[in-house]
């Protein structure tokens, strides 16, 4: 489709909740034409977005799917500059996100304190964008009827049910639904943003924007484009001024785009607030140091930045532990077999994120008794202004990850298992600006990780309980010592690397120098107390003493949070709803009202979790689709409809039928075969387009054996039970040309 210059309404970043209001709003009116404008590529079936399994590839350093702001220098995490990245492709974090599906806290939304925005009156949208594929006995807070799938996935693996067990010897109860909007302490299997029935991640771009381009003509996307600033008129925006996500050249290229109703901000927490500066809407103080001339006196926009604090620890497992290390390292074979197995059944190790459980906790009375003789107890304060009186807060958030969550060329041989610890609600605040007019430039930015010491008791305790967790498991092997804090060498807390036995174990008997002993870089982990014989078979496991942490231990884990905290890629905050003077939550002064309306300008809203004036304690995913449902509903209304005719519902996105079996075939011939896949594809096209034809017609077809293709009436295909080893080429096509007989197309 060739993109107007003037548009109804432009909706600028396509992230996961600018994708939900482009696409709610193009089905608002078909006679509406809404422009999606995003910086980053095209998501559409991209199997590194779509495969669960792939998703940490999308935030090396040198991925394409990601921006990666650098903060300043803090003396606050001994020195570091923090590196935060940003997704950079169609649907945002949904794209690439780590696909954990949790929930935000019913005093979260109340806490906004903002007309329209408590929990009882969202419930509504937070049920709307989900179907919730997995038992449920509280179906009065999920919704099973929206575009976005949630799972438990098609495959677990098994360290799920040793984490649990461990969670709840340590007095955290396992619960069916730790997502209830009321539960602030327990753990759960965790459920997923993975739909069940393809395997695939449930993103917001296909579940939102590509359905509706399929079906309909009035919803434009242009991708690769970044927005320089907002064009604003007697107090109104009217359009955007664009350019090339990268310049080719000196001369920028510039490109005028105007909206005749709404222009929507959704660039995220990192770029919705430059593209405000840059438009002149911000501190007049800061604008002009940037060579931008002030339009609207906002002080607060890019202010009060905030990030869930992450640290990673990694443990040994044993070497019977199932985990993804090897699919994760290059292993051709074990990646071979997931990829069949996935693309054949949708099954298998890459239909998961391998982060199977978690837990949300609070201190209990015992626990904040012993913060204080610690070197740094200033959360103490922090519990009783803002967590003691509202229980459905957690303190702290870790899951356990079926392997290392890392650079595993960093990493001896052997398997893992990664404890994945992260603060949910920081006091530490940060900042972002723009340096000038110039939307290349990088901004003048801190993340402020730990600028308030009541951030650090939470993650040294929250190490500690981790810790023990992963101790009381069978697959506990040890820890990776570098990876732990550096306790004193007589310390009863100093890591441990695995023990002789398990060494050899994992060496065989050909490996000449496993257990070779020289200095003291590691010490062999304690075997624990065994259950006598007497104890049933079943239950017998080791024990182990839980570690006494000294205050010098303490030290020791405190410099370790701050050498070592990293981001969550849980951003929020910049553009917060608040009134324009603030209040005691945004001192600085609200950027957006609760309707979402920037202060001062009339026809310009922000939708993104910039907006959130304070911390929501959950992977934020789900507040990001909800904030978008929220804006659809708001915006229509503003264009006056009302009604049924705020329902906006979007088709469903069905994946192209031949790709699976395009996919499949060629993967089986070429790791059979020594041909090329392009080969492969042009010789099996002509079939595939058959099959084409036949979803074109939405009939039921019948399997005729089990090693056929079936197709169902929703014109989805999948391969059943096939045999990759005897699988050829032309058995397919014949069982696919009886079937196109049998059916002809019109």
């Amino acid at each position: 489709m060739t993109i107007p210059d003037e548009v109804d309404i432009i909706v600028v970043g396509g992230g996961s909740a600018g994708c939900v209001s482009a696409g709610r709003l193009a089905n608002l009116d078909h006679n509406l034409q809404v422009l999606l404008i995003e910086a980053g590529e095209d998501n559409l079936n991209n199997p590194q977005v779509f495969r669960p399994g792939i998703y940490p590839q999308n935030i090396k350093l040198d991925s394409k799917t990601a921006t990666f702001y650098h903060s300043q220098p803090s003396k606050a995490i001994d020195g570091r500059r923090a590196i935060v990245p940003a997704a950079r492709v169609l649907g945002g974090g949904s794209s690439i996100n780590f696909m954990v599906y949790t929930r935000a806290s019913a005093s979260d939304y109340d806490d906004f304190e903002a007309k329209g925005w408590t929990t009882k009156e969202l419930l509504p949208l937070m049920k709307k964008p989900e179907t919730y594929q997995r038992h449920s006995t509280k179906r009065d807070v999920h919704g099973f009827d929206g575009p976005i799938k949630a799972s438990f996935g098609n495959y677990t693996y098994p360290i799920m049910q040793e984490f649990l067990r461990a969670a709840e010897s340590q007095d955290i109860p396992v619960t069916d639904d730790l997502q209830d909007l009321q539960a602030g302490h327990g753990a759960e299997q965790w459920t997923k943003w993975i739909n069940r029935d393809t395997g695939r991640r449930s993103d917001a771009a296909h579940a939102y924007v590509h359905s509706t381009r399929e079906d309909y003509e009035n919803l434009y996307l242009k991708c690769n484009t970044k927005v320089v600033r907002v064009i604003i008129e007697n107090g109104t925006a009217v359009g955007i001024v664009t350019v090339p996500e990268k310049p080719l050249k000196d001369e920028k290229i510039q490109k005028i785009y105007r909206a005749r109703k709404q222009i929507l901000i959704c660039g995220g927490t990192l770029s919705s607030p430059l593209i405000l500066q840059r438009s002149g809407i911000g501190d007049p103080k800061k604008l002009r140091q940037a060579g931008i001339e002030p339009i609207v006196d906002l002080p607060g926009v890019g202010c009060k930045f905030q990030d869930h604090h992450l640290l990673f620890s990694a443990y040994r497992a044993r070497p019977d532990t199932e985990t993804f290390d090897e699919f994760v390292r290059g292993n051709t074979d074990v990646q071979n077999a997931a990829i069949n197995e996935w693309i054949s059944k949708g099954t298998g190790p890459l239909s998961t994120n391998g982060i199977e459980a978690g837990v949300k906790i609070r201190p209990t009375e015992q626990e904040l008794e012993e913060m204080k003789n610690w070197p740094t107890s200033d959360f103490l304060s922090g519990w009783e202004s803002y967590f003691k009186n509202k229980p459905d807060k957690p303190v702290m958030h870790y899951s356990v990850i079926a392997g290392w969550f890392g650079d595993h060329l960093l990493m001896p041989p052997g398997k893992f298992f990664t404890m994945f610890h992260f603060l949910e609600y920081p006091f530490s605040r940060g900042w972002i600006h723009v340096k000038s007019p110039d939307p290349y430039e990088a901004p003048d930015f801190d993340a402020g990780f730990l600028n308030d010491d009541r951030d650090i008791a939470p993650l040294v305790w929250g190490y500690i309980k981790s810790r023990e967790t992963a101790r009381r498991m069978d697959a506990y092997a040890g820890e990776v010592t570098w990876m732990h804090p550096s306790f004193a060498s007589d310390s009863p807390a100093r890591a441990h690397d695995l023990d002789l036995a398990t060494t050899k174990e994992y060496g065989g008997p050909a490996h000449i120098t496993a257990g070779i002993q020289h200095g003291s870089w590691t010490i062999p982990v304690d075997p624990g107390m065994q259950l006598p014989e007497s104890v049933i078979s079943s239950s017998r496991q080791a024990i182990r003493e839980p570690i006494k942490y000294s205050r010098e231990d303490i030290e020791c884990i405190e410099l370790w949070a701050r050498r070592h905290v990293e981001t969550t890629w849980h951003s929020l905050g910049t553009c917060s709803m608040a009134p324009k003077e603030g209040n005691f939550k945004v001192k600085h002064g609200g950027v957006v009202d609760e309707r979402l309306n920037v202060h001062g300008v009339k026809n310009l809203k922000i939708c993104d979790l910039s907006i959130c004036p304070d911390n929501v304690g959950t992977n934020p995913y789900s507040v990001a689709l909800l904030i978008g449902e929220k804006c659809s509903v708001l915006t229509a209304e503003d264009l006056g409809y009302s009604g049924s005719d705020l329902e906006m519902k979007v088709p469903t996105y069905n994946a192209p039928v031949w790709e699976s079996v395009e996919l499949l075939v060629c993967h089986i011939l070429v790791s059979r075969y020594t041909i090329t896949k392009g080969k492969v594809a042009a010789t099996i096209r002509p079939v595939l387009e058959g099959i084409q034809y036949l979803r074109g017609r939405g009939r039921a077809l019948a399997a005729l054996s089990t090693n056929t293709i079936l197709l169902t009436e929703s014109g989805g295909v999948r391969i059943a039970e096939i045999d990759a080893l005897t699988l050829k080429l032309f058995a397919l096509a014949k069982v696919i040309k009886r079937l196109i007989i049998k059916n002809p197309p019109h």
